[in-house]
C-alpha cells in the first residue's frame, strides 16, 4: 500500500499575520518527501477567528451587525506577503467569493445565530479561505496543491448543523475526488471544522472539529492507503501544563492511549477533540500529536500504551461547578441533557443521604457557563437545587492507576492545606477527580506533579 499522511495545522499555528506559514510550509515539504502521495494538509482557521466570527454572528442576531473586514484583510494581507502575479489574482478572487458567501449568511440571520446559518458563516469566514489561501501560498512556493471545493466536500455528516456526526459510508462514496487528486500526484488543501449534509447543507464537527476531520479523512483512505495521522500542535504534550508547575521539570509523554487522551482533554489539556479520539478508537487509527517547532517530541495516541508510567499527567481545569439536587429527580435531567442537549460534559459526583433522609446527588459540570445560561431552565427539574460557582478540578490521569494501589493517598498526602470540595476516587476509570476552589487548582496541580515519579515507582 502506498504511504500517505493527513496532517492537521492548528488555528494558534496561522496567526493573523501568517507568521507560522515558513515552519508549516517546512513540514509539508517533509511530509511530502517521505510519503509516496499527498500529503493531505487540514487546516483549521486562524488564531481568534472563529471566536470573532461567533461575535459578529451575534451581533447580526441583536441587529447591531459588526464587519467582517478585520477578518477578510488579514486573508488579503498574508495574501500579498506570499503570493504574487497571476497567483494572487486567482486568490483575491476565490476571497471575495468567500467574503460574499459570509455577508450573505449575516444577512440570512433573524433573532438567532444557530444551525445552518452558523455553520456557514463559521466556515465560508473561516476554514474556507484559509484552505483556500494556504493552497496558493503552495503552489507560490513551488508545491503542486489544490483544495477541495465545498460542492464536491467528503465529509458527510448527520444534520446536528453545530456538533455535526460524520456519517461513514455515505462519506466513503464521496471520497473519489479527494483520491483522484492524490493520485495525480497534488498535495491537497482541505478546510477543518466543515461538513455537508447528504443534500449539501452545511454543518460544523464541534468545538475543534478541525481533529475529527483530519482523523476521520484518515479512516476513509486506510482501506486504500497505509495512512499516517498527525495533528501539529504549538507545544508537545506534557505531564502537567508548565504554566500551572512552574519551577518544576515536566516530562514529555511520548504515549497515551485513547482512553488517557480522551480524559485528558476533557478535563483541561486540550490534546484532541473528543469524538476525534472515539473516531480513532473505532477504527484503530494511532495519532501522532507533534510539535511544529520540535517534531521529535511527539506522542503516539493509540490502543495501547509503550510506556509503563502509572499516571502519565496531571490536569488542572478552571470554569466548573457543582449542581446539587433531590435525587430522585436527577434521572430525568440526566437523560435530558445527555439524550436532547447531546451532552458528556457532566461527571455523577455520587449521592448523599441528609439528616433529614433527603437523597442529595452531585454532578461536576465542567462548563459552568452552561449552568449560569441555563440556570431558571434547569430548575425546572428541582426548583431547590443548588450551583456552586468558582470551582476547579484536578485529574490525575493514566490507565495504570487501576494496578497500583496508593496512589490517592499520595495525592492526598500532597496537598494537606487545602479544601477538596468533592473527590471522585476511580482509578479503575483511569482518572482519580479531586474537585478544589478555582484559586487552588494551580497549586494543587503543582504539589501532585510534584509527587507524579514517587506514583510512578509504586507500581
Amino acid at each position: 500500500m502506498k504511504k500517505l499522511s493527513v496532517a492537521k495545522f492548528g488555528g494558534s499555528l496561522l496567526d493573523t499575520e501568517g507568521e507560522g506559514i515558513q515552519t508549516i510550509l517546512e513540514r509539508v515539504r517533509e511530509l511530502k518527501e517521505r510519503c509516496d502521495l499527498g500529503p493531505v494538509v487540514v487546516f483549521s482557521a486562524p488564531n481568534g477567528f472563529t471566536n470573532e466570527l461567533i461575535n459578529i454572528g451575534e451581533s447580526y442576531a441583536q441587529s447591531r451587525p459588526i464587519s467582517v473586514n478585520p477578518i477578510f484583510n488579514s486573508y488579503e494581507r498574508i495574501a500579498k506577503i506570499h503570493v504574487k502575479d497571476a497567483h494572487l489574482k486567482q486568490l483575491l478572487l476565490e476571497l471575495v467569493k468567500y467574503r460574499k458567501q459570509t455577508d450573505e449568511a449575516l444577512a440570512s440571520i433573524s433573532k438567532r445565530f444557530d444551525g445552518n446559518v452558523k455553520a456557514k458563516v463559521l466556515t465560508s469566514g473561516g476554514e474556507l479561505p484559509t484552505s483556500v489561501l494556504m493552497d496558493y501560498i503552495m503552489k507560490a512556493k513551488g508545491l503542486d496543491s489544490c483544495h477541495i471545493p465545498k460542492e464536491r466536500w467528503p465529509v458527510v455528516t448527520d444534520d446536528n448543523f453545530e456538533n455535526a456526526a460524520p456519517l461513514y459510508e455515505a462519506s466513503k462514496r464521496r471520497i473519489s475526488h479527494l483520491i483522484e487528486h492524490l493520485e495525480e500526484g497534488k498535495i491537497v488543501s482541505q478546510a477543518g471544522f466543515l461538513g455537508a449534509t447528504v443534500d449539501g447543507l452545511e454543518t460544523i464537527l464541534g468545538r475543534g472539529g478541525s481533529d475529527l476531520t483530519a482523523i476521520f479523512v484518515s479512516c476513509l483512505l486506510k482501506s486504500r492507503y497505509h495512512v499516517e495521522t498527525l495533528l501539529f500542535k504549538d507545544v508537545p504534550i506534557q505531564s502537567a501544563d508548565p504554566q500551572m508547575v512552574r519551577g518544576q521539570k515536566t516530562r514529555h509523554v511520548t504515549s497515551l492511549t485513547y482512553n488517557e487522551a480522551h480524559k485528558a482533554s476533557m478535563m483541561g489539556m486540550k490534546i484532541v477533540q473528543g469524538a476525534a479520539i472515539a473516531i480513532a478508537r473505532r477504527f484503530k487509527q494511532t495519532i501522532k500529536v507533534v510539535p511544529i517547532n520540535a517534531p521529535e517530541e511527539y506522542t503516539v495516541i493509540q490502543s495501547e500504551s509503550v510506556t509503563g508510567d502509572t499516571v502519565k499527567c496531571v490536569a488542572g481545569k478552571f470554569g466548573c461547578a457543582i449542581l446539587s439536587m433531590q435525587d430522585e429527580k436527577s434521572r430525568s435531567l440526566e437523560d435530558a441533557l445527555r439524550i436532547w442537549e447531546s451532552r458528556n460534559d457532566f461527571l455523577d459526583l455520587g449521592t448523599e443521604t441528609l439528616d433529614t433522609g433527603k437523597r442529595i446527588r452531585d454532578f461536576l459540570f465542567l462548563d459552568s457557563e452552561f449552568l449560569r445560561k441555563h440556570e431558571e431552565r434547569l430548575k425546572g427539574f428541582d426548583e431547590n437545587l443548588t450551583i456552586e460557582y468558582g470551582v476547579g478540578v484536578v485529574t490525575l490521569i493514566g490507565d495504570g492507576m487501576k494496578d497500583s494501589p496508593g496512589v490517592a493517598s499520595i495525592a492526598i498526602g500532597a496537598i494537606p492545606e487545602i479544601n477538596i470540595k468533592r473527590a471522585n476516587f476511580a482509578p479503575h476509570t483511569s482518572q482519580i477527580i479531586l474537585v478544589v476552589g478555582e484559586k487552588n487548582v494551580d497549586a494543587t496541580v503543582a504539589a501532585i506533579h510534584l509527587k507524579r515519579d514517587k506514583m510512578n515507582e509504586s507500581r
